[in-house]
């Protein structure tokens, strides 16, 4: 016989008396983030046990990777490579926006996005100062002016553009990702290499 009774039956002979619409012991119960939805310390109920949850506010959570992603990248190819030292800017100004501070899902990503853009401009950085460090380094070793005219001087620079383009290409990849996992609803942190966990949600 069914654990549920309704009103007016009574509860079954001999069986638990628990209301109608109480889940059964051992029932799964789905919490965020296990579920993918909702917010932490909401009970997920089953289909048929109560209204669900709001899902979580997908659009703002999206921004967050979305113009830290477009910042870098736009603003690089329009300001010279400035963008890349901004992408922390937008992303950071949406958490601390009256409307989603206190929300831990816009929280989680909007500060997986400032983590990223602050590993990009620290990267960028670095990688201006090996560029410039290996050809003041080559010109001071250059001792004729055939070494300084020689093709020497290629090797380490192409060697620094080649490491650092590949590292912000996984970074561009990186944040394609966590826009898409955004917009489902789902958690996402970035790995530790892209984005340093400078900033704490």
């Amino acid at each position: 016989m069914s654990d549920y009774y309704q009103p007016g039956y009574g509860p079954p002979a001999g069986g638990p008396q628990q209301p109608y619409g109480t889940p059964q012991h051992g029932a799964p119960q789905h919490g965020w983030p296990g579920g993918g939805y909702g917010y932490p310390g909401v009970q997920q109920p089953g289909p048929g046990y109560g209204p669900q949850p709001p899902a979580p506010p997908t659009g703002p959570a999206m921004w967050a990777h979305l113009g830290a992603l477009l910042t870098m990248t736009a603003g690089t190819m329009m300001c010279c490579g400035l963008g890349t030292f901004l992408g922390w800017i937008f992303p950071l100004s949406l958490r601390g926006n009256d409307r989603h501070k206190h929300d831990p899902y816009i929280r989680h990503h909007a500060t997986q996005a400032v983590n990223f853009g602050i590993t990009q401009a620290i990267m960028a950085a670095l990688g201006v100062v090996l560029y410039v460090a290996s050809a003041f380094t080559f010109a001071a070793a250059a001792t004729t002016d055939a070494q300084r005219n020689s093709s020497g001087l290629a090797v380490p620079l192409l060697t620094v553009i080649g490491i650092f383009g590949s590292y912000a290409l996984s970074g561009v990849i990186c944040a394609v990702i966590g826009t898409v996992k955004a917009t489902r609803g789902e958690l996402w942190t970035y790995p530790r290499l892209i984005a340093w966990p400078l900033s704490k949600g």
